[in-house]
């Protein structure tokens, strides 16, 4: 009887151990996982919205960056990283998110924008889009709405 009573406990406590998940840095694909967003989809996610985001991941999926937009249903955004903040414009164009910065030494540009669960993945239009895209990395930031908890492989802030 204590030997079937220590598997049951070990395969209870087994069981109720989360199991940790892989780091996710930004050579992981999460396009076979994901739902690319445009047109209206975008608007509705992004629309007066913040978004509470990371850039720079390490191989093992720790980001180095973190910044925080604020897109406003005028189409204007507040960016903010390290403390700066940086006004602008956010668009749609050709289903991609793009941004427009008032400050002239603030780069800007267009996404393409994919969504796993709660996360928002940004892949930059400057690369063509590629089906086997393995040689370099993928998504350059993740976001997810400010004050969500991150459900993706590994959290954000």
């Amino acid at each position: 009887m204590p030997l079937k009573f220590l598997k049951i406990t070990l395969a209870a406590l087994l069981l109720a151990c989360p199991v940790a998940a892989q780091a996710q840095s930004q050579k992981t694909d999460i396009r076979p996982n994901a739902n690319r967003l445009i047109g209206d989809e975008l608007r509705a996610n992004f629309k007066g919205k913040t978004h509470s985001g990371a850039y720079n991941f390490t191989e093992k999926g720790e980001p180095t960056r973190f910044y925080e937009e604020i897109h406003s249903s005028d189409g204007r955004i507040n960016y903010t990283e390290n403390g700066r903040i940086d006004p602008g414009t956010w668009l749609i164009l050709k289903d991609k998110m793009c941004y427009l910065y008032d400050a002239g030494d603030m780069p800007g540009g267009c996404f393409r924008v994919y969504r796993v669960a709660n996360c928002y993945y940004f892949y930059s239009d400057r690369d063509a889009e590629r089906e086997d895209e393995l040689d370099r990395d993928y998504w350059i930031a993740r976001s997810v709405i400010k004050g969500e908890q991150p459900q993706c492989e590994a959290s954000i802030s």
